[in-house]
């Protein structure tokens, strides 16, 4: 798989601290991209990850702990694609585990011994994309969507507690984007000593975008808006720059951060090149 991964990130037009985190990493060269060094990250053949934290517990506090989970996600991952020669679909998601719960022992032990940082935290969302296919590892509510033809499906499922509300069948979708208590997740990486992290799963295609984002993103712009975004413009910077300015647009109360890829298959991209050529 040939992508172009680029991420950006906003502090909104409420708060005064951005507690969002972001980073990207091509695991074979060793290219990376964070909030506080953006860049396009263009990878060939080689796996890359993707990370979304959305910090809690203060401002110093929530950035801290989401900075602690991109690091440590990228530091685990990084050590494991460079020692694993096998990496099957079940290796891949043990990798994935590894690097969040190394994390959250990270930030759980950071908040238990520093009194400034107590009941800090953080939301993870990552993915890591190897052989065409996309592994994501999850805990809060940031999101990972699929873009296909232009359409988004959301591929995560929010640890929140509007979600269990659906789940029950208690409230709708369109009742838990308009409810007071959208914002309150079930989980999240520091505040207890273990956590269960979600897994998913999905086959890729030429063209396809992934889009990881905060919820400061997707309280404020529904996925059809992301589709017709993503398919409007095209290159991931422009796609980035445009779901934020789609989220300030909305009154963005919240941080918000988006990181998009775009993905072709190798044989697509000879083909387009030859014809180009």
């Amino acid at each position: 798989m040939i992508a172009e991964i680029f991420g950006i990130t906003n502090v909104g037009l409420i708060r005064h601290d951005n507690q969002d985190a972001f980073l990207i990493a091509n695991l074979e060269t060793g290219d990376i991209a964070t909030m506080s060094a953006p860049s396009l990250v263009s990878v060939h053949t080689a796996p890359f990850i993707m990370i979304v934290a959305d910090g809690v517990g203060g401002a110093a506090s929530g950035a801290r702990a989401s900075s602690i989970a991109t690091e440590t996600i990228l530091s685990e991952l990084h050590r494991w694609w460079h020692k694993v020669p096998k990496r099957t679909p079940e290796s891949v998601e043990a990798a994935l585990k590894k690097g969040v719960d190394t994390a959250n022992r990270a930030i759980y032990q950071k908040a238990n011994t520093s009194p400034e940082h107590h009941g800090m935290g953080t939301t993870t969302t990552l993915s890591l994309v190897l052989d065409g296919e996309a592994f994501i590892a999850q805990v809060g509510d940031s999101r990972a969507y699929l873009v296909r033809k232009g359409a988004a499906k959301q591929l995560t499922k929010d640890q929140s507690f509007v979600q269990r509300l659906i789940d029950a069948g208690r409230m709708t979708a369109k009742e838990a984007a308009q409810s007071e208590h959208r914002n309150i997740i079930l989980q999240a990486l520091g505040p207890e000593e273990k956590v269960v992290t979600d897994f998913y799963r999905v086959k890729l295609e030429n063209d396809d975008y992934l889009v990881l984002c905060s919820d400061g993103l997707s309280n404020q712009v529904p996925a059809d808006d992301i589709g017709r975004i993503t398919r409007g413009v095209g290159q991931p910077q422009e796609i980035c720059r445009a779901l934020i300015e789609e989220a300030m647009h909305t009154g963005a109360p919240d941080n918000v951060t988006v990181v998009t890829a775009r993905l072709r298959t190798a044989e697509a991209d000879y083909r387009r090149t030859s014809t180009e050529g």
